[in-house]
C-alpha cells in the first residue's frame, strides 16, 4: 500500500499541472493583445447628424463596448478618433467612468463635432472621382481605473465603408422689391439650394431673417409646410420677406452712403426630413454674410447662364 502513494501523488501533480496549463492558456487567449481568442472590442458608427451650422456639424456616434471576458472592466475614460479616407474628422474624449460587466456590453451615444470645411473638401474630392462612399477608420483608446489583464489602457480599432453625407449648400442668389406700402413692403429673396446627395431632402417650415447694414431683423419670413429639394439638383427658390416701410427708408439712407457695399447677414433655420436616417430630423441653422454687390453680381451671372 505504501508503494502506491508516490504513484498517486504523481497523478495528482499531473492533473494540477494540466489544470494550471489550461487556466494559463485561457488567460493568454483572453489578453487584449492576443491575435486570436476572446478580447474586448468596440463597434462605432455615425448614428445621426443633430445640427448643422455654417461652420460646424454636431453629430452622434453610437458606440458598443463589448466585454466577452469572465471579468468585468472598469473604465475611467476613453478617447475616440474617426478618420475619413485617412483624414481625421473627429477627435474627442468620453470623460465619464464606465463599468462593463463580465460577458456583457454597454451601448453609448457619444457627441462629436466636425468642421464643415473639412467634410466639404473631402466630399468634393470624392465626388470628383465619382464616389459616394468613403473608408471610415474608428479608433478607441480605453483607460482602465486599475490594470486590466496587466494593461493600463487598450487600443481598439475598426474600419467601415460608409456613405459620404453631403450637406445642403444655401446661397443668396438675388433680391427684388415687389411691393411698397404705407405700413409694410415685401422683399423677395432668391436662394440657391444645392443637394449633392443621392437622396432628396425636405426643409420643414423654414424660417428666414435678414439683417441689412445696421438694421437688425430688417426683413423676415417663413414658408409653411415642406420645401422639397430633389437629389443631386441645384435650384433657385423665391422667399417672400416682410419689411416695414420705416426700415426700407432707413436702408435707402444707408445705401446713399454705402451704396452696393452695404453689408447684409442672412439667417436660415429649418428642420431636415430625409430618407437617410443620419440626416433625418437634423436641425439646420445657417448664417450667410456678404454685400449687396455680391448678390447682384451673382444674379447677373445666373441671368447670363439662362440666356
Amino acid at each position: 500500500m505504501q508503494k502506491r502513494k508516490p504513484f498517486k501523488w504523481i497523478i495528482v501533480a499531473v492533473l494540477l499541472l494540466g489544470a494550471g496549463i489550461a487556466i494559463w492558456m485561457f488567460f493568454q487567449k483572453s489578453k487584449p493583445d492576443a491575435v486570436t481568442g476572446l478580447k474586448p472590442h468596440v463597434e462605432m458608427s455615425i448614428a445621426r447628424i443633430s445640427e448643422v451650422t455654417d461652420s460646424t456639424i454636431k453629430m452622434e456616434l453610437k458606440t458598443l463596448v463589448n466585454n466577452p471576458l469572465p471579468v468585468g472592466m472598469h473604465l475611467k475614460n476613453f478617447n475616440y478618433v474617426v478618420k475619413m479616407n485617412g483624414k481625421t474628422i473627429i477627435e474627442d474624449r468620453y470623460e465619464q467612468p464606465l463599468e462593463v460587466k463580465a460577458a456583457d456590453s454597454s451601448l453609448l451615444t457619444l457627441p462629436a463635432k466636425v468642421k464643415v470645411r473639412n467634410l466639404r473638401i473631402e466630399g468634393d474630392e470624392l465626388a470628383a472621382r465619382g464616389n459616394d462612399s468613403a473608408e471610415y477608420h474608428f479608433k478607441t483608446i480605453l483607460h482602465f481605473e486599475k490594470a486590466f489583464l496587466g494593461k493600463d489602457s487598450l487600443v481598439l480599432e475598426m474600419d467601415k465603408r460608409l456613405p459620404v453625407y453631403r450637406l445642403p449648400m444655401i446661397k443668396m442668389a438675388g433680391y427684388d422689391l415687389k411691393k411698397f406700402g404705407l405700413k409694410e413692403s415685401d422683399v423677395v429673396v432668391k436662394v440657391e439650394v444645392t443637394n449633392l446627395n443621392p437622396f432628396s431632402l425636405e426643409f420643414q417650415n423654414p424660417r428666414y431673417v435678414m439683417d441689412l447694414g445696421k438694421q437688425k431683423r430688417f426683413a423676415e419670413g417663413a414658408v409653411t409646410g415642406i420645401t422639397k429639394v430633389k437629389s443631386k439638383t441645384r435650384d433657385i427658390y423665391e422667399i417672400p420677406l416682410e419689411v416695414s416701410l420705416g426700415k426700407v427708408i432707413k436702408a435707402g439712407a444707408q445705401m446713399l452712403t454705402k451704396g452696393k457695399e452695404l453689408p447684409f447677414t442672412f439667417y436660415f433655420k429649418s428642420k431636415i426630413k430625409s430618407e437617410s436616417e443620419v440626416l433625418n430630423n437634423s436641425d439646420i441653422n445657417l448664417i450667410m454674410d456678404g454685400e449687396l454687390k455680391d448678390v447682384e453680381a451673382f444674379q447677373k451671372n445666373m441671368g447670363r447662364k439662362k440666356e
